[in-house]
């Protein structure tokens, strides 16, 4: 139906996203004290001479309640994970890449899309994440979790510049034209692997930094790790 409306189909995708809960049935204390009692409740039935449909309706009443005290869309997200890693995205990868690296290379990446994909992925996304992280950090709404510090944040904004899926997504909807559509695609390579490259840099000299700040990101060098 999304499809026959002139939307991509995609969006199916995400509006069903929309639907999951990501809340539990159970709070915390809830759940350690009614887990508690099925548990007893569990041992009890393998004490005795209780048959095995009572022992296994007694484990099924155990995992339906921890069940209640995980978010759906975590649940479903771990059951998904291996699906999406090494089914999902790889039959994607060789349906819709189709990155052809031509030979007078210089030429290409000198292309006004190449540049313009690149300039967007890699800064682009260094400019957006960091200026978003600042202000929500800086007007009190959020906080840098404990440990980390705004080199880190420097190291994760370029690890956003790695683009497949959605960058792929974006330049099939923006370049009608197969040729500026390839240039495209190419521009995405190549900023995901200077986005890749570049994020990794950042982050290993972050790690080798000490001076771990608190939450509110200021810096505490009362709980930093000793790095060697």
């Amino acid at each position: 139906a999304v499809y026959e409306s002139g939307v991509h189909a995609t969006i199916a995708g995400v509006l069903l996203a929309l639907t999951i809960p990501a809340r539990t049935r159970l709070d915390g204390p809830t759940y350690v004290t009614r887990a508690a009692d099925q548990l007893s409740e569990v041992a009890a039935r393998f004490r005795t001479d209780a048959s095995v449909k009572e022992r296994h309706a007694a484990l099924w009443e155990l995992a339906d309640i921890t069940g209640h005290a995980q978010a759906p869309m975590l649940r479903l997200e771990h059951a998904l994970n291996p699906w999406v890693a090494f089914v999902i995205v790889p039959l994607f990868a060789l349906a819709n890449a189709g990155v052809r690296i031509p030979s007078d290379l210089g030429t290409a990446l000198s292309d006004p899309v190449v540049i313009g994909v690149v300039t967007g992925l890699v800064l682009g996304k260094q400019v957006g994440i960091m200026a978003a992280s600042w202000l929500v950090v800086r007007s009190g709404f959020a906080s840098l979790p404990r440990g980390v510090g705004w080199l880190h944040m420097y190291g994760a904004a370029w690890l956003g510049g790695i683009g497949f899926t959605m960058s792929l997504f974006v330049s099939e909807l923006a370049f009608p034209d197969a040729a500026l559509l390839a240039a495209a695609k190419l521009g995405i390579l190549v900023a995901s692997a200077i986005a890749g490259l570049g994020g990794f840099a950042v982050l290993f000299l972050a790690s080798r930094s000490g001076g771990a700040p608190d939450h509110r990101g200021a810096p505490d060098h009362r709980g930093a790790p000793d790095h060697p």
